[in-house]
C-alpha cells in the first residue's frame, strides 16, 4: 500500500493546479463569479520528542533532510538598552558553536558530508536550520540538539560577533531608506520592540552573562518548535528526535510586552509633525507609518487587501500609479502591513528628488486618505482578489515552506483554517470593509519621516510642523 504521506506534493499541486486553471481559462469576470472552495493543507504530523517540545514532520520525495529549530526570541523582545542582542546572540553561537561541536568543528562536521547550516535572527524568532542527505540524518539531529542544549557563549566569539554586527549596521545605515525605516519604528514604538535600534552603546553593554540569560530562559522546550522534512519514515524521524532532544531544559513559551496605551498616546502627539533627518544626498526618502493590530483579528484580511491596492500590488498599486506612472516622481514606492503576535506595523515609502519630496509626501498621504474615505471600485477589487488568489500557491511551493507554515501556526497559536480559508476570506472582502478597516488603521494618526537635504525643510513645513530628528543610531 502506498504511504499516504508521500502523496502530499501531488495533492498540493492537483488542488492548486485546478485553482489556477479555473482562473487562467475563465478570465477575471467568471473566475470571481463562482464559489471558491476552502483549501486542504498537505498534512504535517505533530509529535513531542521532549516534554513541551512541539515538533512537526512532513514527508519529502527527495532523499534530503532539512531540520529547523525555531526559538521564540527575536528583535521584538528587545528594549532600548539591549537593542541588537538577538542578532548578537545568533552570531555568537554561529561563531562559537556548541560544547561538542565548537567553532570550526561545527562547520567541518556539516560541510564534510555536503550539508549546510544556517543561523538567523528575525523579529520574533531565532532559527537554526541544517540540511543534509537523508543518510546523514543522525548527524544533523546530533549537531542541532547540541547547539540548542549546550551552545558556547564565549567572550572571544562575542567580541568577534559584535564587530561583525557593528560593521553590518554601519553599511546598512549608509542607505537612506534604512535610516528612514529605523527612525519611523523608533518614533512609533518608543524605542522598544519594533523600535529598538541597535547602537554602539547598546551592543557594547551586552555581555556573555546577558546572552547566557537568554539561553536559559528561551532555549527551553516550550519555547522551541522543531520542523523536519525528509523522505525517511516518520517513525525513524521521531526516534532520532527523541534520542537527541530528550532531557532538554523545560520551560514555557516566552512573551514580549507592548504598551499600546502609551504607543497610541505618543502616536497622536507625533501625527502633526514631520521628522526630518538631514542628509546631503541627491534623493530624499519618505516613510510614513502607523501602528497596526496583532495577527488573527477579524479585519486582518481587509487590511491586507487594502494594503495590496494601496502599495503592495507592485505596478498596479495606487502609489505606483499616482507617483511614478503619472508623474515620474519616483522609481521606488510601495506599502507594507505586518501583523505579529502582540502588535503590527503599517509603512508606506517612496524615494524621490529632494525638491519633489514635499509633493511626494502629499501624494502618499492623499492616497492613504482616499482608502478611508472612498470605497474601492469593483474593478480594482477584482484585480486585487485575482492577484492574491493566483499567487497563493507559491506560499507552498516546497516541502520545507509547507512545514514552515505549520511552525508559523504553532508560534502564533492559530488554527489551520487561518491558511486553508485564506482565499475564502479574501473573496469575502468588500469595498465597504476595506474602507472601514482603513478608517480604523489610519484614524489614530500617522508618523512621517523624511531623510533628505536640510534645504527642503521650508517646503515640508507646508504639510506639518517640521522637527529635526536624530536617530538613536546616530547618538
Amino acid at each position: 500500500m502506498k504511504n499516504p504521506e508521500s502523496s502530499y506534493i501531488r495533492t498540493l499541486f492537483i488542488v492548486f493546479g485546478i485553482v489556477l486553471l479555473i482562473h487562467v481559462y475563465s478570465g477575471p469576470r467568471s473566475a470571481l463569479s463562482h464559489s471558491f472552495p476552502n483549501l486542504t493543507l498537505p498534512k504535517a504530523i505533530q509529535f513531542y520528542p521532549a516534554d513541551g517540545l512541539s515538533s512537526y514532520r512532513i514527508k519529502s520525495e527527495i532523499p534530503a533532510l532539512t531540520i529547523t529549530a525555531q526559538i521564540g526570541y527575536g528583535s521584538l523582545y528587545e528594549k532600548k538598552d539591549n537593542a541588537g542582542i538577538s542578532t548578537l546572540l545568533v552570531k555568537t553561537i554561529s561563531l562559537a558553536g556548541s560544547r561538542r561541536f565548537p567553532g570550526n568543528v561545527l562547520y567541518h562536521t556539516i560541510e564534510n558530508i555536503g550539508g549546510k547550516i544556517y543561523f538567523d535572527a528575525s523579529w520574533e524568532e531565532t532559527s537554526i536550520t541544517i540540511t543534509v542527505l537523508d543518510r546523514y540524518a543522525e548527524t544533523a539531529f546530533k549537531v542541532l540538539a547540541d547547539l540548542i542544549k549546550d551552545p558556547l557563549i564565549e567572550t572571544i566569539a562575542l567580541n568577534d560577533a559584535r564587530s561583525l554586527v557593528e560593521e553590518s549596521l554601519k553599511q546598512q545605515r549608509d542607505m537612506p531608506h534604512i535610516v528612514a525605516f529605523e527612525a519611523l519604528r523608533e518614533i512609533l514604538f518608543d524605542g522598544d520592540g519594533y523600535g529598538a535600534t541597535p547602537t554602539k552603546k547598546s551592543l557594547s553593554s551586552i555581555t556573555t552573562d546577558s546572552l547566557q540569560a537568554i539561553v536559559r530562559s528561551s532555549f527551553v522546550s516550550g519555547n522551541i518548535i522543531l520542523g523536519i522534512s525528509s523522505s525517511l519514515e516518520g517513525a525513524q524521524i521521531e526516534k532520532l528526535a527523541k534520542k537527541y532532544f530528550a532531557g532538554m531544559r523545560k520551560g514555557p513559551r516566552q512573551k514580549y510586552t507592548v504598551d499600546n496605551t502609551l504607543l497610541y498616546s505618543k502616536l497622536e502627539k507625533n501625527s502633526e509633525k514631520i521628522f526630518l533627518i538631514p542628509r546631503d544626498i541627491p534623493q530624499a526618502t519618505i516613510a510614513v507609518g502607523t501602528l497596526a493590530p496583532p495577527i488573527g483579528l477579524p479585519d486582518e484580511f481587509s487590511l491586507s487587501s487594502m494594503n495590496y491596492i494601496l502599495g503592495g500590488g507592485s505596478f498596479n498599486s495606487r502609489l505606483m500609479t499616482e507617483i511614478r506612472t503619472k508623474r515620474g516622481l519616483t522609481y521606488s514606492t510601495a506599502s507594507v502591513v505586518r501583523f505579529r503576535k502582540e502588535t503590527g506595523l503599517f509603512l508606506a515609502y517612496a524615494q524621490t528628488r529632494n525638491d519633489a519630496a514635499p509633493l511626494t509626501l502629499k501624494l502618499i498621504l492623499e492616497n492613504i486618505e482616499s482608502m478611508k474615505t472612498k470605497e474601492v471600485a469593483s474593478e480594482e477589487l477584482n484585480w486585487m482578489k485575482l492577484s492574491l488568489e493566483n499567487s497563493y500557491i507559491f506560499e507552498f511551493d516546497t516541502p520545507h515552506n509547507i512545514l514552515r507554515k505549520y511552525l508559523f501556526l504553532d508560534y502564533y497559536g492559530l488554527n489551520e483554517s487561518y491558511l486553508s480559508n485564506y482565499i475564502a476570506k479574501i473573496r469575502a472582502v468588500s469595498g465597504a470593509s476595506i474602507m472601514q478597516s482603513a478608517k480604523s488603521l489610519f484614524g489614530k494618526g500617522m508618523v512621517k519621516v523624511v531623510v533628505g537635504k536640510r534645504e527642503i525643510e521650508r517646503k515640508l513645513a507646508e504639510h506639518g510642523k517640521v522637527v529635526i530628528y536624530s536617530t538613536a543610531s546616530s547618538l
